[in-house]
């Protein structure tokens, strides 16, 4: 009876130094874009709100989070290679899925906008409305199930930027009828470009999704995405979640 009792306390000893050890060794590398102000840099360090929700969130878990900014599709690339360990901001869908492993909690949410030159402003209340048209995309960006859809049938043609910054600058050239792009991500981005007085926003609203974290796929993700949920879950009951988000949203 006692070796008995010996032995499960050396086992259980051993889960605890092994948890101690995971918590302690654990940092996460994010690969990431200039998407303010959900994540952008200032003078080399990173910032933006999933930035500091996913620090949080890895704080709460006793480990640290690290942030290497690079273009969209290399970021996914990067993780997809499991050459980094984790990506942010993106919608689930089938084919990502495929290649990723996702968390369940989201980020945030998104709503995607149709972006105009003032002065070209169309009525548009259904995606049918888009018919004939010239819509400016962001590469590797996903708006939605229909938008997709019917843009590959081809009821509109899509015309595609690198950067949702070289897409703003495309649209007040006349390159494209309307940008679609996140409303929040977009009106910072007329702010940082001085383009406020030149660009408007329909109220029609093309697709809203969820935004999650993405993670490469490994056995140590899929047990890692649990404790990540959880910990997200837990900032958004203590308040922490929202006063990020109000931070750089009010």
């Amino acid at each position: 009876m006692h070796i008995r009792n010996l032995w499960l306390g050396v086992v259980l000893a051993g889960l605890c130094s092994v948890e101690s050890l995971w918590a302690q060794s654990l940092r996460m590398q994010f690969a990431v874009s200039e998407w303010p102000p959900a994540e952008y840099t200032v003078d080399g360090e990173p910032h933006g709100y999933h930035i500091d929700t996913v620090g949080a969130a890895l704080r709460e878990m006793g480990g640290t989070a690290e942030f290497h900014f690079y273009p969209w599709k290399r970021a996914e690339m990067l993780v997809q290679r499991k050459q980094m360990a984790g990506l942010l901001s993106l919608h689930p869908t089938p084919e990502r899925e495929r290649q990723l492993l996702f968390s369940t909690e989201p980020l945030s949410s998104s709503d995607n906008v149709l972006f105009v030159a003032k002065g070209r402003e169309f009525p548009v209340d259904r995606i049918e409305a888009l018919a004939g048209k010239t819509i400016g995309t962001t590469a590797g960006y996903n708006y939605g199930a229909d938008f997709m859809r019917l843009s590959g049938q081809g009821l509109f043609r899509t015309d595609e930027a690198n950067t949702d910054e070289q897409g703003m600058r495309k649209l007040v050239a006349g390159r494209f009828d309307a940008f679609v792009c996140d409303r929040v991500i977009g009106l910072g981005l007329l702010r940082s470009l001085g383009l406020r007085d030149q660009v408007t926003v329909l109220p029609w609203v093309v697709s809203s999704v969820k935004l999650h974290a993405a993670f490469a796929k490994t056995p140590e993700n899929a047990a890692f995405i649990p404790k990540f949920d959880s910990a997200l879950r837990k900032l958004k009951k203590s308040g922490q979640w929202q006063q990020i988000m109000d931070s750089y949203l009010k």
